[in-house]
């Protein structure tokens, strides 16, 4: 009885270490830094398709040419990788004024993205994150 007792206490103490590891691992990856695995063309040369990056997921201010993750205007089971290239208030490549808390994104290779060009400007609380490499 007494063995069976120690083994629970045992088991017991193992989940209490794993616990306390999978929060700090959660609260790390979703809200601090995580590691993206790139798909596609859009931004190469910069970013090549199957490249492992550094994504900065808070304590950042977007500003222009930042390289970000956002969640995709169009398809929103999809995470983009795109560049800012205008900021609320610009002038965006149409003529038009960028709208208020959204911003222009463009991938570095024009040929291939499919970006701000196609369907313009994305809120800001779409971007998940800052690419730091």
């Amino acid at each position: 009885m007494l063995s069976s007792l120690k083994q629970i206490l045992a088991k017991q103490k193992d989940i209490l270490v794993v616990i306390p590891a999978f929060c700090s691992y959660y609260l790390l990856t979703q809200h601090l830094i995580s590691f993206e695995l790139s798909e596609g063309q859009s931004m190469h040369p910069t970013v090549k398709d199957g490249e492992l990056v550094i994504v900065q997921r808070a304590l950042y201010k977007i500003q222009k040419g930042d390289i970000i993750i956002a969640k995709s205007p169009v398809r929103p089971d999809y995470t983009i990788c795109k560049r800012i290239v205008h900021l609320e208030d610009e002038i965006d490549p149409n003529g038009n004024k960028v709208p208020k808390n959204h911003v222009w994104i463009e991938g570095d290779n024009g040929k291939v993205s499919f970006d701000s060009k196609f369907h313009g400007p994305i809120p800001i609380n779409l971007i998940q994150g800052r690419v730091i490499y």
